[in-house]
C-alpha cells in the first residue's frame, strides 16, 4: 500500500513537471501555432516517461492551448487575435464578478496570500527583468487571480475561470507598448485590487478587475509591434 501512494505521488510530480514545462514552450512562443507535439520527443526533452505527458496534454487541451487530433496528436492551438481577444473579454468580465463577490467574502488568511504572492511577483521583475521572471511570474499570478476566484465561493464560476477561460496575457504576443511599462501597471493594479478587497468594497474591487484585465488586450487599431509575452 505504502509502495502503491508514493508511486501514485511520483506519477502526479512527472504530470505536473510535464504540464508546467510544455504550458511554458506554449506561452513563452518556444512552440508556435500548428506546432506538432510528440509524446516520445516530449518525454526524452522533460526526462519522464510518456504517460505524463500525455495527461499533460490531456490538461492543456482542457485550458485550450493544446487541440487533440485523431489518434491522440496533439498540435499547440492557433488563436487568431479576435479569438484571444474574445476569450480574454469573457475572463475579464468574470473575474470582475468573481473579485465583487470575494470583496465581502475574502478571508484575512487569503488577503495575506495575496500580499505575498503580489511582493514576491515584484521582487522577481526587478531582480531577474521580465524575461527571466516570466516563468515564476506565471505561476505566481495564477494563484493570485485563483485565490479570488475561489474567495467569490462560488465553485461553479471557480471552475469555469480554472479551465476554458484561464488564458494568461502571454498568449498576446504582439503589442504597440513595451512590456516593463505593461508589467509595472499590472503591479499597480494588482495593488488596488488588493486595496479594493481589503476594503471589502464590491464594486471597486469588480471595477478594479475589470480595468486591469481589460487594459491588457492589444490596440483595436492593428498597429501592433512585435514582441514577446507579457503579464496578466
Amino acid at each position: 500500500m505504502k509502495n502503491d501512494v508514493t508511486r501514485d505521488g511520483a506519477t502526479q510530480s512527472a504530470v505536473e513537471t510535464a504540464y508546467r514545462r510544455i504550458r511554458h514552450l506554449i506561452l513563452t512562443g518556444e512552440m508556435r501555432s500548428g506546432d506538432k507535439l510528440l509524446e516520445n520527443q516530449l518525454a526524452t526533452t522533460i526526462g519522464v516517461s510518456r504517460t505524463p505527458v500525455r495527461e499533460a496534454l490531456n490538461r492543456l487541451n482542457a485550458e485550450g492551448l493544446v487541440v487533440l487530433e485523431r489518434y491522440r496528436r496533439g498540435v499547440v492551438a492557433d488563436f487568431s487575435l479576435d479569438d484571444a481577444v474574445e476569450i480574454f473579454r469573457l475572463r475579464a468580465i468574470l473575474e470582475g464578478h468573481a473579485a465583487g463577490r470575494a470583496a465581502t467574502r475574502i478571508s484575512d488568511a487569503d488577503l495575506q496570500r495575496l500580499r505575498e504572492l503580489e511582493q514576491v511577483m515584484e521582487k522577481q521583475f526587478e531582480e531577474l527583468g521580465w524575461n527571466e521572471h516570466l516563468e515564476g511570474f506565471d505561476q505566481l499570478n495564477t494563484e493570485f487571480h485563483a485565490v479570488i476566484a475561489a474567495a467569490a465561493e462560488s465553485p461553479r464560476l471557480e471552475k469555469i475561470l480554472a479551465s476554458s477561460l484561464e488564458l494568461p496575457a502571454a498568449i498576446f504576443n504582439r503589442y504597440s507598448e513595451p512590456v516593463e511599462v505593461r508589467t509595472r501597471r499590472t503591479h499597480a493594479q494588482h495593488r488596488e485590487i488588493l486595496a479594493a478587497l481589503k476594503a471589502r468594497n464590491p464594486e471597486w474591487a469588480q471595477a478594479a478587475m475589470n480595468a486591469h484585465l481589460f487594459s491588457l488586450l492589444p490596440s483595436a487599431s492593428g498597429s501592433l509591434e512585435h514582441e514577446d509575452a507579457g503579464a496578466d
